[in-house]
């Protein structure tokens, strides 16, 4: 025998074991399956991540028939049923080896509150309307000039996403987010929003909202702290270098 040949048969020799034990794993898997699929049923159904939606919302869009067995539930359609709650944004199924169905809910987060006379709701970053629930009331910056109906249409506008851009930097900015009170946009203007304290007019433009509320934050900490912000009607932050004010006439 050639050294080539018993170099060959030394490698079989070592793989053989690994070849081995890796068909008898997965003969031990398939025989697992076959029994976990005639034997275990779904006799069982837990709901985690929720707070806005109740456990048993869940359960009962989704519609589990107890004792049914896991290859025969549609997690397809099942998770189609769940989504379609208002505070639901995703869904996730795993059915646990004990056969116990485990829900684990993603939910809509509100950023906003949409008033249009005296109807109001909750609206996340998607633009989707949320139900406001009693005793699940968040504080909320109120934004003005869109529906406040349940059932419309994701709000999709430029004059939307150029607020929801705004309150997404206000969100990431803590000084931007607890001055602001309420927030409208404005064909001439932009986003104009008013300041929590004493209401003052806040001309933020369109877009780069993240340098504008650090120009913000760093106006009221040179100026309004000094001046006081019952001196101030209107500041302009729409502007690169500057900052424009009109103050209250004495």
């Amino acid at each position: 025998m050639s050294k080539k040949d018993s170099h060959i048969e030394t490698q079989k020799g070592k793989l053989l074991p690994w070849l081995t034990t890796i068909l008898m794993i997965l003969g031990v898997a398939v025989l697992a399956a076959l029994y976990w699929n005639r034997n275990v049923t779904i006799n069982e159904v837990e709901v985690t991540g929720t707070y806005f939606s109740t456990p048993e919302e869940i359960e009962q869009a989704a519609n589990v028939p107890l004792g049914i067995k896991p290859d025969s539930l549609d997690l397809v359609a099942l998770v189609a049923r769940v989504e379609v709650l208002n505070y639901v944004k995703s869904v996730t199924p795993y059915v646990e080896p004990s056969g116990d169905l485990t829900l684990t809910i993603s939910e809509r987060t509100p950023m906003a509150v949409l008033v249009q006379g005296s109807n109001r709701m909750y609206v996340d970053e998607d633009g989707v309307r949320l139900t406001i629930l009693e005793n699940k009331t968040l504080d909320l910056p109120i934004v003005y000039g869109f529906g406040a109906t349940a059932g419309m249409d994701t709000l999709k506008s430029n004059e939307f996403l150029q607020i929801r851009d705004f309150l997404v930097g206000a969100r990431t900015n803590e000084f931007g987010w607890a001055t602001i009170s309420e927030v409208a946009y404005s064909t001439e203007e932009g986003v104009v929003a008013l300041s929590h304290e004493n209401g003052v007019k806040l001309l933020f433009g369109t877009n780069d909202f993240e340098t504008k509320l650090r120009n913000w934050e760093a106006f009221y900490a040179d100026v309004i702290r000094t001046k006081g912000i019952q001196t101030m009607q209107q500041v302009d932050l729409r502007f690169k270098n500057q900052v424009v004010t009109r103050e209250v006439e004495s």
